[in-house]
């Protein structure tokens, strides 16, 4: 089944119907766009469409005929997505197509997206990925061991208090779903990742794979931005000598916790916007 990403000028994007009212997804260009500058710096791309079991057609079939030079069309409506308007610069320059060469190391990204290459299955896991970040709109992941649960909850109920989305298992795993798939998905497409560190948690084979996950989308400076580790009562903090290197929360006592809640979300925003 073929993929297609659409990284598209906004202004460019018109909707349009099908037969008997249903959504057509065709994608028009003249690749000059691809080339164009925008003060004196490269244009910015952003994620339009998800287009699912798609095919190159003939301009003069699509639902653009005289405007675009190439157009493709998704054959998988159900499947296929126009995303609101989002910045997908970074999930770009990790595209590594069948060439196997990273987007970020070439001086022109327009001119690699010339040919329009084929995306490789990792491109389509980082882009459904972006994806899934985009429509579920996750700003922080929470990762913990169930022994850990109460404090979990008090965290995820005082950053929402705070306007910050977060999310864990219990709130997005489904009776039937691949659960492992599910938490990759939601711990490698967060903007600030929080692991509840305890004696518990560093027993956790599966805190421990979030961590992995989290660490490896932070380091290829994809949509994890920003890593947060929560010291617990219970102490642990030595037994995870991968996160050292970023500064940790000691979670609060009873008498000085708004102030330090306060805190801690003031410092999620911040990390995750100046990282951006």
């Amino acid at each position: 089944m073929k993929h297609a990403a659409a990284m598209v000028k906004w202004d460019v994007f018109r909707p349009s119907q099908g037969t008997g009212g249903a959504a057509v997804y065709d994608y028009g260009s003249n690749q000059k766009r691809l080339l164009q500058r925008k003060g004196g710096g490269p244009l910015r791309y952003h994620l339009a469409y998800k287009l699912v079991d798609c095919k190159q057609i003939k301009p003069e079939n699509s639902t653009f005929s005289g405007v675009w030079d190439y157009v493709v069309r998704a054959g998988d409506w159900a499947k296929s997505r126009h995303f609101r308007y989002n910045d997908a610069i970074d999930t770009l320059q990790l595209l590594e197509f069948t060439s196997g060469t990273p987007m970020r190391e070439n001086a022109n990204i327009g001119l690699r997206l010339l040919s329009i290459p084929e995306l490789s299955r990792d491109d389509i896991v980082r882009l459904e990925r972006l994806q899934h970040k985009i429509e579920n709109g996750r700003a922080v992941f929470i990762s913990y061991t169930r022994s850990d649960s109460k404090f979990a909850s008090v965290l995820e109920d005082q950053l929402s208090a705070r306007d910050i989305s977060s999310s864990r298992d219990v709130g997005f795993l489904h009776p039937g779903q691949d659960w492992k798939e599910a938490l990759q998905q939601e711990a490698m497409g967060c903007d600030c990742f929080v692991v509840l560190v305890s004696q518990k948690s560093a027993e956790s084979k599966w805190v421990k794979n979030e961590v992995r996950w989290a660490l490896a989308e932070y380091e290829a400076h994809g949509l994890v931005k920003a890593i947060v580790p929560v010291v617990l009562p219970s102490g642990g903090w030595e037994k995870f000598p991968e996160l050292q290197r970023f500064e940790r929360w000691q979670y609060p006592p009873d008498e000085a916790r708004k102030e330090s809640f306060d805190k801690l979300a003031n410092g999620i925003v911040s990390l995750s916007a100046s990282l951006k």
